[in-house]
């Protein structure tokens, strides 16, 4: 097995100088006070987290192309930032770094087994982008960043995270919003299986698998292109071989916005059909409508994208049919009974030309 140092450089990361004690502890400070203060449920100790975080190793470095602008390395669990940013910067990059750090659960040889929400399997790790996401949308909530609409592959959508991972961002808010945010953030901070246990239960085990699967792929896809994005900028190439990269990574931008709508699309059909099939009161039926009419504000749009439109008006025709059932079975008086053409037009006119915030859920403030 090769060293952690050779590694390290093996993956192009070189040292130029070590962060200062007093820089370490200003970062130690601010980090346990966002994780303390943000996430209260965690019952974390700030004695306990500014101790742990001060005795860890950081550094400045040259760092690829590409590149994350910090880095954890659990092989030597240090941290390692790029040259050139402002402290201020560091700071904030800190907190995503660090919560790996806690993250980790090694056997006694030092492998490392699990990392939040990704487990590893010899040499192959499943949940990898899942757990990406999470923690960047637990930093971007913790660090204060405000929700942005931003286009990128053709989709437009709301983040958190305009400017790390912000596709998975959006998507894993999808996820949180519908299975709840403490529950997500709670099993990414201490790596256990009750977020992925609720996340079958609710999406159904072979939905939830294929969700994550698409989750990898996603950001597979993005590091190809940015190898190739490195490559052009880097390396003299002549036209031919210029044109054929540019070609792969347009192909490369089309595989995203599928899998990214395909994504999007599974989130919403399994959740809301099992909620569907299960509906047996008239609440219930409220329930669901507020949830979904909520969920819509969620979504990401592309030129073309009808899916959820088309969704939306169909699941709103069986429901607005159980909600007749349910009447009648009870002969419960209906004093006003609107159609089901006038309800199903007047929820889309709230979703797609904005609409008031009937259906707003506090928990979208992640």
């Amino acid at each position: 097995m090769i060293s952690a140092e050779q590694e390290l450089e093996k993956s192009g990361i070189k040292v130029i100088c070590p962060i200062n004690t007093i820089n370490i502890n200003e970062i130690a400070t601010y980090v346990s006070h966002l994780l303390c203060s943000k996430f209260p449920d965690f019952n974390l100790d700030y004695n306990d987290m500014f101790t742990r975080i001060s005795r860890m190793n950081m550094y400045i470095a040259d760092m690829p192309l590409g590149m994350s602008d910090a880095c954890y390395f659990y092989r030597n669990e240090n941290l390692y930032f790029r040259k050139g940013l402002s402290f201020d910067e560091i700071k904030k990059l800190s907190f995503h770094e660090i919560v790996h750090h806690f993250q980790e659960v090694k056997d006694s040889n030092g492998i490392l087994h699990k990392l939040g929400l990704c487990s590893y399997l010899r040499v192959k790790s499943y949940g990898l982008a899942l757990n990406e996401a999470s923690v960047q949308l637990m930093s971007s909530f913790a660090i204060g960043e405000k929700l942005d609409t931003v286009t990128y592959y053709g989709i437009t959508f709301p983040t958190n995270s305009p400017s790390y991972y912000p596709l998975l961002c959006n998507l894993i808010k999808q996820i949180g919003y519908l299975t709840g945010f403490s529950t997500l953030f709670e099993s990414t901070f201490f790596s256990d299986n009750a977020f992925f246990d609720k996340f079958k239960f609710l999406f159904g085990e072979k939905n939830a698998f294929k969700i994550q699967q698409n989750f990898d792929k996603l950001l597979y896809i993005e590091e190809k292109i940015i190898n190739l994005n490195n490559k052009i900028q880097t390396k003299d190439m002549s036209y031919l071989k210029f044109k054929n990269t540019t070609d792969t990574i347009n192909k490369y931008k089309n595989q995203i916005k599928k899998t990214f709508l395909d994504t999007q699309n599974l989130i919403l059909t399994s959740y809301f059909d099992a909620r569907a099939n299960e509906i047996s009161t008239a609440n219930e039926i409220y329930e669901f409508r507020k949830t979904l009419y909520s969920y819509s504000n969620l979504i990401g749009k592309a030129d073309n994208y009808t899916f959820f439109n088309d969704y939306y008006i169909n699941i709103m025709i069986k429901i607005d049919k159980k909600y007749e059932d349910i009447i009648e079975h009870r002969n419960m008086p209906v004093v006003v009974k609107k159609s089901k053409l006038s309800l199903i037009l007047n929820s889309l006119k709230k979703i797609f030309i904005g609409g008031s915030a009937e259906y707003q859920d506090s928990s979208n403030e992640y």
